[in-house]
């Protein structure tokens, strides 16, 4: 027995060193600025807009190109999101590199994950070549290896399917183009294998979803009006949200109240992240009927759903989101860099960190059951600037993480410090 142990704790040992020497490196291949990259967000509407094409017009073969404009703004947002990673691409003739570092602590230091992707033009996805650290991989021989392994998983050939929607690749030096098959059969075989599969979490989840859903959608203390605050639904689900809880459960029922909310009085859309099936347009808040914050219908909008993303994923990923958000805002077309809606967005994520926080959960119910009155948990919105285009952006704040910018962001913090439900 003590012979098994003793080779079990060298193989170990001899695996964590290889991981330390071969696989981590002391410092990063990639030291980028985020606010350098994410200057250039407003290049990614004409993206997103390619991108809404291949998913609304699913029979159609689609070509998305992606610049190195764009590209690099995705890595910024990335590096915002997640400051731990930092990523770089240079696009050229027949080849595209991707540079990826990820800062990972280890024993009394940190180290660093080093990752390189080389990939060829041609009617398939070639990958000449992956380095993880000072290990080079063949990268077409991995791919194989990843698509048998998500196959073997999911019980399906989907991730061979993914391979084959792709027509071609093709790399210039300023963008690369992807032709795209028709993506109807695709999307139908993904959610049936998306359906077949629980990948955990809690699965009462759905069901507390449910009753505050369908207790907002059968509320009839608040008459319908196009003028109603988000406060006064807040305050009927979480009386609701009381009177279902026990201290040990209160922030359980507190995020299922946030996600009806954001579904009922945000987007039904939520639902389908949530294992809920939709309701109908006519049960939920909708155009006119959709409530305010600060009098304003996109506020109360940002605030619900920055809340509801923020449970759904990590609060960097959240804040980034809404800053991404209006940094794209400043082209001519949009609707110009807000504050204003930035505000809105970091108080729907402290919000919902309030909410959900077992030491705060109850006493969060108890004050908002209290109240109807949204200035206890969303902030004064005067003297914030909105409606900047990129000249004006650039003219007044320079650029993202100026000292200009951050005393911004510093002032929408204080406000929020201020708020009375976090006292």
């Amino acid at each position: 027995m003590f012979s098994f142990l003793y080779r079990t704790l060298i193989f170990i040992g001899v695996i964590l060193l290889c991981i330390h020497f071969l696989v981590l490196s002391a410092v990063p291949t990639v030291v980028i600025s985020s606010a350098q990259q994410v200057d250039n967000a407003q290049s990614v509407n004409d993206l997103l807009d390619d991108v809404s094409n291949v998913l609304y017009q699913k029979h159609l073969g689609h070509q998305i190109t992606l610049s190195e404009a764009q590209a690099h703004s995705l890595l910024g947002f990335m590096q915002r999101a997640y400051p731990s990673f930092s990523g770089n691409i240079q696009l050229n003739r027949g080849k595209g590199e991707l540079d990826i570092s990820v800062a990972v602590p280890q024993w009394f230091t940190v180290r660093f994950l080093n990752l390189r992707l080389v990939l060829n033009s041609n009617r398939y996805v070639d990958i000449e070549s992956l380095s993880l650290g000072k290990i080079s991989l063949p990268g077409n021989s991995v791919l194989k290896l990843v698509t048998w392994l998500v196959n073997t998983y999911t019980n399906s050939t989907i991730a061979a399917q993914a391979q084959a929607q792709i027509n071609e690749v093709i790399f210039n030096p300023e963008n690369v183009s992807v032709s795209i098959l028709p993506m109807q059969q695709f999307l139908k075989d993904l959610k049936r294998v998306r359906e077949s599969i629980h990948f955990g979490g809690d699965p009462s989840l759905g069901l507390r979803i449910n009753h505050y859903l369908n207790f907002l959608m059968n509320e009839q203390s608040i008459p319908k009006s196009h003028s109603n605050s988000l406060s006064l639904y807040v305050r009927e689900v979480l009386l609701e949200a009381q009177i279902q809880s026990t201290l040990e459960t209160a922030h359980l029922e507190n995020e299922a109240a946030i996600f009806a909310l954001a579904i009922y009085a945000g987007n039904p859309r939520f639902a389908n992240f949530l294992g809920v099936i939709p309701p109908q347009k006519q049960q939920i808040l909708s155009g006119k009927f959709i409530p305010t914050l600060a009098s304003r219908r996109d506020l109360s909008q940002h605030f619900i759903f920055s809340a509801a993303i923020k449970l759904l994923s990590d609060q960097g990923a959240t804040v980034a989101i809404g800053e991404f958000k209006e940094l794209m805002d400043r082209v001519s077309t949009g609707s110009g860099y807000s504050f204003v809606d930035l505000a809105a967005d970091k108080a729907g994520v402290v919000f919902a960190d309030y909410l959900t926080h077992p030491d705060t959960a109850s006493v969060a119910q108890h004050r908002l059951a209290q109240s109807a009155s949204e200035a206890i948990f969303f902030p004064m919105i005067e003297h914030l600037p909105e409606g900047l285009n990129t000249d004006a952006f650039a003219q007044t704040f320079t650029a993202v993480d100026s000292p200009e910018y951050q005393a911004m962001i510093d002032n929408i913090q204080a406000r929020l410090k201020e708020l009375s439900l976090y006292h």
